[in-house]
């Protein structure tokens, strides 16, 4: 999945809208934080960006949830965020299929309500 997929599946799922908080103009960076938010509240659904040839997403999820699916290959604490509530899947390079990651991105929409 590229990282232009996984941001449409995101936006296809929840009432996020996109945007770029985290890259400003004049600054040097490698990596382009696509940050999908709610419409209603602006909380953060999910966070997409390429990083060392990997397409990653952060998702948030309870302590629970986070710590079953950490089990899985190619899922960590979430990388730019609080490791207790966020987890980063590396999308093509985990055992985590796609029905699973659209039930994460559902649950993490909900719980960012």
């Amino acid at each position: 999945m590229t990282e232009k997929e996984l941001i449409q599946l995101v936006l296809d799922q929840t009432d996020g809208e996109l945007s770029f908080p985290f890259n400003r103009p004049g600054q040097k960076s490698t990596v382009i934080f696509s940050v999908i938010k709610h419409r209603s509240n602006h909380k953060i659904i999910a966070m997409v960006y390429t990083q060392k040839g990997q397409v990653l997403i952060d998702v948030k999820l309870t302590p629970a949830q986070n710590d079953e699916l950490r089990l899985s290959a190619g899922v960590e604490p979430g990388y730019h965020m609080n490791n207790r509530y966020w987890t980063t899947i590396k999308v093509n390079d985990t055992v985590v299929s796609h029905t699973e990651l659209t039930n994460i991105i559902l649950e993490s929409a909900r719980l960012t309500r």
